[in-house]
């Protein structure tokens, strides 16, 4: 069925209280809930006004043209002057459709003009038009309609237009609002959220400008270190898609928020999308890796035997594909067992990436035999540094290692493993097995390097290139246990050992790097069948790089008993000196008790903590009843780089 619609009344008729048309009647036309005259026009192209009031005809008619969305007040008397009942009619409003095509535009980028047949004045509110730019703006912008004069396109915030939110050939609609135009649909796709456009490639710069990229989907190209996406993109559109083609270096900063507040160093296929917050700053939402680095889980599908070797080789399953530079937790379980007892089993990380946290000994040596399937928690740095061994001669054991991997080097990571002792028996690693590591921060920011000595004797410590600040902390030995009195279990127990004093320095080594310093690691002192032996002293002192010498004393060896009343007492803690943070002696060791009080021997003093590590305790006296005295723990010498 055909629509179809009343005709208007093509001219205003009216008429006296007797139903007469209104000769010569007069009706003069207000501004609607004023008393403020408002001109009416003669015909539709608005361009000659009717007389206020206007005279009607001998028919009472008249040809009034209202302006559009514009309240009149209608007063209507005869020609007399009287009023005429009903009148004044108030708020008379000739609602029109505002929407119109204004063409294609004659100007230029960022200055475009539209001239169109219109009967509505340009600098009208509510007025929208839809036009075609013949350019795309490179910023702020204006257009002139009809010859009214430039006037200025606004988002609907009121902020000044970026680059490409309008585009050459796509259609745009604005509207007139209190003298100004608003851009509420712009040809740019990406301007508003969730539309965006093909893909763009822009250059990597040290100010990669976002707001630069029309339809708001980016692939940044090349190498170069970036610090900023510029300040030309817009809040009501604020969603960006990056796509990188590439290895630039993303620095994390108060202006370029990014996950974990840490550098990343890009690699090619990654993605990511970013927020405008406004003056400049970027918000990184979400980071997505192409090579899948944030975890992996490998576990072992089946049996690996080794005979007759034992040299250290990479299990062919226990490896990581490559990790990216940062920071990541591992968790590594492995079952084995050996035919032969005695043939045991060793392992060690092993790997191409780089990891800038190593400690001497890496791992502790000597797992112990827990039962036919027990795992044992330890922990291990991993990556390509030389590792101490572990090993056992156990012939069968689970072990659970847990760790922090520091990579600084991109690459992958595992397990090398051997027979502990060379047979022709196989060692078996099984299958169930696993290596899983999961990402805590990926970024290219140097993370610390903290050293850890324990091993008893001198050494030598090159100091890594790229730090500022290095924290040296010194841990005296502990003293070995004293003798009870003579061989009885109900007789007197020797003293405790005391524990060692601890120091601690903060010095500065930027520049330093490769320059040295030397260190020597005490040994705890052992029981000697009367009083205990004294821990030795842990120091640091200048090699080519110079530092005021530190010494952490050890604690004293627990004296033994003398009688049945008369116990062993706890040996003194030992005195630290030279640190520039702190010096702190040692806890004495506890005495040893009478028969009476049980007959045992006294504990050792416990070890003072430090921020790396903490001090051993002194060894135990030797008590009546049967425990053993036991030597002092060793001391420690810990360098820790920022």
């Amino acid at each position: 069925m055909t629509a179809a619609f009343l005709a208007p009344s093509p001219v205003a008729k009216f008429f006296d209280n007797n139903g007469v048309p209104l000769a010569g009647g007069l009706l003069t036309t207000y501004a609607g809930g004023t008393n403020n005259p408002i001109a009416t026009y003669i015909d539709s192209t608005g361009t000659t006004t009717n007389t206020n009031p206007i005279t009607l005809n001998f028919r009472g008619e008249a040809s009034i043209w209202l302006l559009p969305n514009v309240a009149y007040k209608f007063a209507l008397t005869d020609s007399a002057g009287n009023a005429i009942p009903g009148y004044p009619v108030d708020n008379i409003v000739d609602a029109a459709l505002l929407s119109l095509y204004g063409g294609v535009d004659t100007g230029v980028s960022n200055a475009y003009i539209l001239n169109f047949t219109s009967p509505v004045p340009a600098n009208t509110n509510g007025q929208v038009i839809y036009w075609l730019p013949s350019n795309s703006n490179t910023g702020p912008s204006t257009i002139n309609v009809n010859g009214a004069g430039p006037q200025a396109i606004l988002n609907p915030n009121g902020t000044a237009l970026g680059a490409n939110q309008i585009l050459s050939g796509q259609f745009v609609s604005i509207i007139s609002i209190n003298g100004v135009w608003q851009l509420y649909g712009g040809s740019g796709v990406g301007v508003n959220v969730g539309t965006f456009g093909a893909e763009v490639p822009i250059a990597a710069a040290t100010t990669t400008d976002l707001g630069s990229v029309s339809g708001h989907n980016a692939q940044i190209t090349g190498t170069a270190t970036i610090t900023s996406f510029g300040t030309s993109a817009q809040i009501v559109a604020p969603i960006y898609i990056v796509r990188i083609s590439g290895t630039p270096t993303l620095t994390a900063s108060s202006s370029l928020v990014l996950p974990g507040n840490t550098n990343i160093i890009a690699a090619n296929g990654d993605s990511f999308l970013a927020e405008y917050m406004g003056s400049g700053i970027w918000r990184v939402l979400i980071y997505q890796y192409a090579s899948g680095t944030n975890g992996y889980s490998v576990v072992k599908p089946a049996d690996t035997a080794r005979q007759s070797t034992v040299t250290l080789t990479a299990d062919p399953d226990l490896v990581t594909p490559t990790l990216q530079i940062g920071k990541y937790s591992y968790e590594l379980f492995m079952l084995f067992d050996s035919v032969a007892a005695g043939a045991g089993f060793k392992f060690t990380g092993n790997g191409s990436a780089t990891d800038s946290r190593a400690t001497s000994p890496a791992v502790a040596t000597g797992l112990v035999n827990a039962a036919a399937y027990g795992p044992k928690l330890e922990s291990f740095y991993g990556a390509t540094i030389s590792y101490a061994t572990v090993s056992t001669t156990s012939n069968s054991n689970g072990v659970l290692y847990k760790g922090v991997l520091l990579v600084s080097g991109a690459g992958t990571f595992g397990v090398s493993w051997a027979q502990a002792a060379s047979t022709a028996s196989n060692t078996t690693l099984r299958a169930g097995s696993y290596l899983t590591t999961n990402l805590l921060a990926l970024g290219g920011a140097t993370p610390g390097v903290t050293r850890i000595y324990t091993t008893p004797g001198s050494g030598t410590e090159t100091i890594p290139a790229g730090f500022t600040t290095l924290v040296v902390e010194v841990f005296g030995a502990g003293g070995g246990g004293g003798a009870r009195f003579g061989d009885d279990i109900s007789d007197a127990g020797g003293g405790g050992g005391g524990s060692g004093g601890y120091s601690r320095t903060s010095i500065s080594v930027a520049g330093a790097g490769t320059q040295t310093m030397s260190y020597f690691v005490g040994s705890g002192g052992a029981p000697t069948g009367g009083t205990g032996a004294s821990g030795t002293a842990s120091t640091v002192s200048s090699g080519t790089f110079t530092i005021t010498a530190i010494t952490a004393n050890g604690g004293a060896g627990g004296t033994a008993a003398t009688s049945l009343s008369a116990p062993g007492s706890g040996g003194a803690g030992g005195t630290a000196s030279g640190g520039t943070v702190v010096n702190t002696s040692g806890h004495t060791g506890n005495n040893g008790q009478t028969p009476a009080g049980g007959g045992f021997g006294g504990t050792g003093g416990t070890g003072i903590p430090g921020v790396n590590y903490g001090g051993l305790a002194g060894g135990n006296g030797r008590g009546g009843i049967g425990d053993p005295a036991t030597t002092g723990g060793n001391g420690a010498v810990v360098f820790s780089y920022s």
